[in-house]
């Protein structure tokens, strides 16, 4: 009887392979080989499912945004009300403890990357339309429940909170501001939204 072979679960190996050299070496660091070792795979497997270091890059980078996908849909189970949801959802964008700071520098290398890589900067593009939804959304719920200043623009707000959280990351991530300091930051910037 023939191996079944879970074509998803190799490619999303490979994927965190390339996550961990790139979170470890840096993105100049990857290479099929380097991702076949990490990955304990044969040359020969890997290249199967990509046969390039960009196809490689961009397996991973849509890996990475799934994760952060899932990340961000689970804090809708854990909050209750409009604000604490949204505040909740860019904590979850912010390097605030092992995990959120290795997903944070995966995601520098690829924004650096994809700078000059027009294809990750593509797929980087695919991500930014949902997540400003999202935060709208959230916003307009918080303004409807009282909790945020109605004359708000949600879609601005969106946008300004999205790159306070983009904005604060390097600084965390290079020792500039604590886990402690970066809530407090959100915290204060929330605070001048709420209503009355």
């Amino acid at each position: 009887m023939p191996k079944i072979v879970d074509h998803d679960a190799r490619r999303r190996h490979i994927a965190e392979a390339v996550h961990r050299i790139i979170h470890d070496k840096g993105m100049e660091s990857v290479s099929l080989r380097e991702v076949a070792a990490e990955a304990g795979m044969s040359m020969g497997t890997v290249q199967y499912y990509v046969t390039t270091k960009d196809q490689m890059l961009l397996l991973a980078l849509e890996h990475f945004r799934v994760w952060i996908g899932i990340r961000v849909a689970a804090v809708t189970a854990r909050q209750s009300t409009p604000l604490d949801l949204l505040r909740g959802t860019v904590l979850e964008l912010l390097p605030l403890d092992d995990e959120r700071s290795y997903l944070n520098r995966i995601g520098l290398a690829f924004q650096a990357s994809s700078v000059v890589a027009d294809d990750q900067a593509a797929a980087m593009r695919l991500g930014l339309p949902h997540l400003l939804s999202l935060l709208a959304e959230q916003i307009r719920a918080a303004q409807a429940a009282g909790q945020l200043a109605a004359h708000l623009d949600a879609d601005k707000e969106a946008s300004i909170l999205y790159a306070f959280a983009q904005g604060i990351v390097n600084a965390a991530l290079v020792g500039h501001y604590t886990p402690k300091e970066v809530v407090a930051a959100l915290d204060y910037h929330l605070a001048r939204l709420r209503a009355g």
